[in-house]
């Protein structure tokens, strides 16, 4: 007797929608976490997932190809100075 899945039927998800909205939350408010930074946050809700499971999660929070920053990207005003003190070392 061989085991077949019903057709229609999904595979039952690893994580809660909690856990969902934990690791959309995370990706937002830590934009230069990696993906395995994020991973292992998840374990302290719950049980273990893969990053394939992350990676599904950030792009249902319309965070689809997850890259995280390399540094904060820097604001008008820092712009401004930063390109203030060049000229003014004749840069």
């Amino acid at each position: 007797m061989s085991f077949a899945r019903r057709p229609g039927l999904r595979p039952t998800r690893q994580t809660s929608r909690r856990e969902d909205r934990h690791i959309v939350r995370n990706a937002h408010v830590q934009p230069t976490s990696s993906l395995a930074a994020l991973q292992k946050q998840v374990p302290l809700l719950g049980a273990p997932v893969s990053s394939r499971t992350i990676r599904r999660r950030l792009a249902e929070g319309n965070l689809g190809s997850w890259c995280p920053l390399r540094v904060l990207p820097l604001l008008f005003t820092h712009r401004f100075l930063r390109l203030e003190w060049c000229r003014a070392r004749g840069n």
